[in-house]
């Protein structure tokens, strides 16, 4: 009985091994809009330049929910969500008449058809969202907010 659960606990360990190991050097590609590579997988770390969709990257390592990746195109690396990443091949404007916000939009339900309904609907005013959806705030405006609210102490 001691032999299976040792030979259980074995084989469980070289399996996590191999799943965790699973995207690094891999091809994979960006399936977000834009994305900002960072230094470190802190929340605050430097900005290494930024990726957008589409732009194919290699994984040279992961931590975690985070990737290393480097790109080509640009000639850039650093640290991202691994949920931003596909192993889908994409290419942006490739012959396809959607746009890649038309994309996304369509992998969670939506279609034209859709849209219009939204749009013969008096009763929705749409100017707040865009208003949101344009409003960026800076990584240095949200550190001072959380270090002096006393949300956080450091980095």
């Amino acid at each position: 009985m001691k032999r299976y659960i040792i030979l259980g606990l074995w084989s469980a360990l070289v399996v996590g091994g191999a799943v965790a190991q699973s995207l690094q050097g891999a091809a994979m590609y960006v399936a977000v809009k834009s994305v900002q590579l960072k230094a470190s997988t802190a929340l605050f770390a430097a900005n290494q330049g930024s990726l957008e969709y589409g732009n194919p990257v290699a994984v040279l390592q992961e931590q975690g929910k985070w990737v290393e990746v480097r790109s080509n195109q640009p000639a850039v690396s650093g640290w991202m969500a691994s949920a931003g990443l596909t192993s889908k091949r994409i290419i942006p404007g490739g012959g396809a008449s959607a746009s890649a916000n038309e994309l996304a939009l369509a992998g969670k339900g939506f279609s034209e058809a859709v849209e219009q309904g939204y749009q013969q609907d008096d009763n929705v005013d749409y100017t707040l969202v865009d208003r949101l959806e344009a409003h960026n705030v800076s990584s240095q405006t949200l550190y001072d907010f959380l270090t002096e609210g006393h949300l956080i102490t450091e980095e």
